[in-house]
């Protein structure tokens, strides 16, 4: 049986209702535990007028251990000292949110790639880091607050299927750009940090659900199938990266690499890559991305 919200909440203060002032002190000292985890009993002597807040805390459910990763994007180069300070206080902010609903924040001003934290670091590196971070995360948190110019975290995560967040001031104009991207997308506008702190939770709380069902769907991408069958046609036929390279001149030697060595989330290769390249090869796109689709039909027939 499916419960409209509205429904749900006339039942339990039915039940509530129903229930002696006794009757509830017993099953609360039968049922719960305090947040601490010491069994404390409780009694009706004990009980006293609660902040409303604990009271909703008994009913709203508690994210379930599976854990999660985040990907935190925002313009970092080009900062005022002023600007800095409140993409850092937003991001801490964020992270705080993120870690109460056990989802863990990645973010490149603090882990590595960032143009303060790491300035020496290759913009290749940069690049493959960054973007194999947001291919393997379950929620893109963007931060609009300043322009930026990078790589476009944005789009990696619309190729990916990975829901986004989108978090501006009400001061804020956001690019259009952003707010185009036909992805699931979830657009906060705040006033104040308090203000943003209880939209990100409520969010959270409503989209964690669906990410932990997106995360077991897309964990069989985890292998690496397409560059596995992509490198052994390849070598089957006797060329090599340069040989492909060379028929494909949009193509380098190093995207090929990355291909045949990642796992398919972190390659997430376009289906123009995979058309091309199967026709190099002789084979179809079907074979390259899942090639016991044949013995699959063979099993249905």
């Amino acid at each position: 049986m499916s419960l409209s919200p509205k429904d749900a909440l006339r039942l339990v203060q039915q039940h509530i209702n129903d229930v002696s002032p006794d009757k509830f002190a017993e099953e609360v000292g039968q049922y719960c535990i305090d947040e601490a985890g010491s069994g404390k009993t409780f009694t009706r002597d004990s009980a006293t007028v609660a902040d409303p807040r604990s009271q909703i805390a008994l009913l709203r459910s508690h994210p379930s251990p599976l854990s999660l990763d985040a990907y935190l994007a925002s313009a970092l180069t080009g900062l005022t000292e002023e600007q800095r300070d409140t993409i850092f206080s937003l991001s801490d902010l964020v992270a705080s949110v993120c870690e109460a609903h056990q989802i863990k924040l990645y973010g490149p001003r603090k882990d590595g790639t960032g143009p303060k934290t790491n300035p020496s670091a290759k913009d290749s590196d940069v690049f493959k880091v960054d973007r194999e971070r947001v291919l393997i995360s379950d929620l893109l948190i963007h931060l609009c607050h300043f322009p930026g110019i990078g790589a476009g975290e944005p789009t990696f995560a619309y190729s990916a299927l990975i829901p986004i967040i989108l978090i501006a001031h009400n001061d804020n104009r956001v690019n259009r750009m952003m707010t185009g991207i036909p992805s699931l997308k979830f657009k906060l506008i705040y006033h104040t940090c308090k203000d943003l702190e209880q939209q990100l939770d409520d969010c959270l709380l409503k989209l964690r659900p669906l990410l932990e069902q997106r995360k077991m769907a897309f964990s069989e991408y985890d292998a690496n199938v397409v560059g596995n069958k992509i490198r052994m046609l390849r070598e089957e036929l006797g060329l090599t990266r340069a040989d492909v390279a060379k028929v494909m001149p949009d193509l380098t030697v190093e995207q090929l690499r990355l291909v045949e060595e990642s796992c398919d989330r972190h390659s997430d290769p376009s289906l123009t890559f995979l058309r091309r390249i199967a026709t190099v090869l002789n084979t179809t796109v079907a074979d390259l991305v899942q090639p016991d689709l044949g013995e699959t039909f063979s099993s249905f027939s």
